[in-house]
């Protein structure tokens, strides 16, 4: 092999870079994703601005239950988020390099 070659060859074995993704295709993507977390977060802001409106119009009860709704449903939200996280981090691969049918199914042609 020549140095050309060598050289060509060191070439084709560097790794690729992925695009960047701009604001709107990270969003979408994101969305797309783990749907339940924005969901989470207007449910909090509506119960945030309802129970802003309802203190501003000096109605004590329906404020409070708004603001406790919020904090219902930003711990809702977290929730969600950690299990996001959790699932994504799970390996389910206990064992990588075993198989029983494949090793089961070896046993049987050579018996």
């Amino acid at each position: 092999m020549t140095e050309e070659e060598m050289q060509l060859a060191k070439i084709h074995e560097m790794p690729k870079y992925a695009r960047v993704e701009s604001f709107e295709q990270k969003l979408y993507r994101k969305f797309s994703e783990e749907p339940l977390v924005p969901i989470g977060c207007v449910g909090t802001a509506y119960f945030l601005a309802t129970g802003i409106k309802s203190f501003y119009n000096r109605d004590a009860i329906r404020s409070q239950k708004m603001m406790r709704a919020r904090v219902g449903a930003q711990f809702a939200t977290l929730l969600v988020l950690a299990g996001y996280a959790g699932m994504s981090s799970l390996n389910f691969n206990i064992a990588p390099g075993y198989h029983p049918k494949e090793r089961f199914g070896d046993e049987e042609e050579s018996a």
